[in-house]
């Protein structure tokens, strides 16, 4: 569902609202950012899922619930604001989520990315980031620093090894 589809569920007041209670209670615990909030109308239900990032270790299933219980405490002060039952729902950002945010540019900070362009697809190490553009660390033996104009035509997203 998108943002407008969010408004069929709540004002924009209501929306930002919400949205600020739950950016407050995931800040509030140590650790964890929220990467996205997402609304969706399944089964006839508001679903709220809230996705998570943290900077030590993947996410556990104790992280999601963690978070959930802060999520959830903070919304029950806020059921006025829900005109029906809800599912609240917490999950990782994902492996595969795209990086196209400054947000998303600052967490891949040292990771390995992967770089889809009109020039082809490459590897390497994310060293700096601009609005403008990237730079990534290319070559194992060889390291090569390369920077990326950021774009709309250009893919990036975490380089996953099988």
């Amino acid at each position: 569902m998108s943002a407008t589809d969010a408004a069929a569920f709540f004002s924009p007041e209501g929306r930002e609202k919400v949205e600020k209670a739950i950016r407050s209670a995931v800040d509030g615990l140590s650790g964890y950012e929220t990467v996205e909030i997402r609304y969706t109308k399944e089964y006839g239900k508001l679903n709220l899922t809230v996705f998570i990032w943290k900077a030590e270790d993947d996410i556990t299933l104790d992280d999601c619930e963690t978070v959930h219980n802060a999520v959830s405490d903070v919304l029950d002060g806020l059921d006025d604001l829900f005109p029906d039952d809800y599912v609240l729902n917490v999950s990782s950002s994902g492996l595969d989520r795209p990086v196209v945010s400054d947000d998303d540019f600052r967490r891949a900070l040292g990771t390995e990315i992967e770089v889809c362009s009109k020039e082809g697809k490459i590897h390497g190490i994310l060293k700096e980031y601009s609005a403008q553009d990237f730079t990534i660390v290319t070559g194992d033996k060889n390291p090569k620093d390369k920077t990326i104009s950021r774009n709309n035509k250009t893919k990036v997203q975490p380089y996953i090894r099988f």
